[in-house]
């Protein structure tokens, strides 16, 4: 398995510069074709809108998002240049963005998108882009931090274990970087002083998985009663220095909305190092 086809969102937000970098390298490791989308928000002008404004302003309206879109696909061949990516696509979708992002990334085999932004106008843009890429694509998703620079890519991986369909595929959906990776440590955070048996079966059910697919790992329960589990995440990836957090993303339905649990919430919102997602 590895990554032949790579899905990245491209946009005017001022993150997008280090997400495009971080797609171009990792386009470039395993290697694989590098698929530039230029999505935002809908920008279209009505028809009776249209009519109520100038010809001229509205030509001038048009070609400035010409303008923009040209710079961003520029800043996009950029980035794979840098990195060596030879094989490259850049698409600009219409009609319904959130449905393209989703299609596109269908069809590769990771999608690499951008943390929402905090305090940006495309915030609730990005943040529901990165939602239904995660939910709805049925690929993994590797989501770059809004701020912070990553020279590295997947050398000390942190895995966020738990014995669930969505941490099991996360799992195997990273393999090609747990295999390249020099160090990786698994934790799985448990309410219970005492380990179970199941606990300790599917930890080592784990381990045994990781080696026969030549992965050494460190596997390692830690009890937390009075600490968010999320945050406890965070710390333990700080203190190992990772550069890479692989996760299952768990979700709930309320009502007819789908909510994130705490934990995918909190990384979502406070990650400290890119984050491979599967749901």
């Amino acid at each position: 398995m590895t990554y032949r086809s790579i899905f990245v969102h491209v946009d005017d937000t001022e993150p997008c510069a280090r997400r495009l970098d971080y797609a171009a390298r990792v386009a470039k490791r395993y290697p694989g074709e590098l698929l530039g989308a230029y999505i935002v928000p809908p920008s279209d002008v009505t028809a009776y809108s249209k009519a109520a404004i100038p010809p001229d302003m509205y030509e001038k309206y048009v070609a400035k998002l010409a303008e923009v879109c040209s710079a961003a696909e520029a800043n996009f061949r950029t980035a794979a240049r840098r990195a060596g990516v030879d094989e490259v696509e850049w698409r600009t979708p219409r009609g319904n963005r959130i449905g393209q992002a989703v299609l596109h990334a269908r069809h590769a085999d990771l999608a690499i998108v951008g943390q929402p932004p905090r305090d940006d106008t495309h915030e609730s843009f990005v943040e529901e882009l990165a939602n239904a890429v995660i939910t709805h694509s049925g690929r993994p998703v590797l989501l770059v931090p809004s701020v912070g620079e990553y020279p590295t890519v997947a050398e000390r991986v942190l895995i966020a274990w738990k014995d669930s369909r969505e941490s099991a595929r996360a799992v195997a959906d990273a393999l090609p970087l747990l295999k390249d990776a020099k160090k990786v440590f698994a934790v799985a955070v448990t309410p219970d002083a005492e380990e179970t048996a199941r606990e300790k079966f599917t930890d080592a059910q784990l381990s045994a998985f990781l080696r026969r697919h030549e992965v050494e790992a460190t596997v390692r329960r830690i009890f937390a009663a009075d600490i968010d589990a999320g945050e406890l995440l965070l710390s333990q990836a700080a203190d190992f220095g990772a550069d890479l957090i692989v996760m299952g993303a768990y979700s709930r339905s309320w009502l007819s909305e789908l909510r994130w649990g705490s934990v995918t919430r909190v990384m979502l919102s406070s990650m400290t190092a890119p984050v491979l997602m599967s749901h």
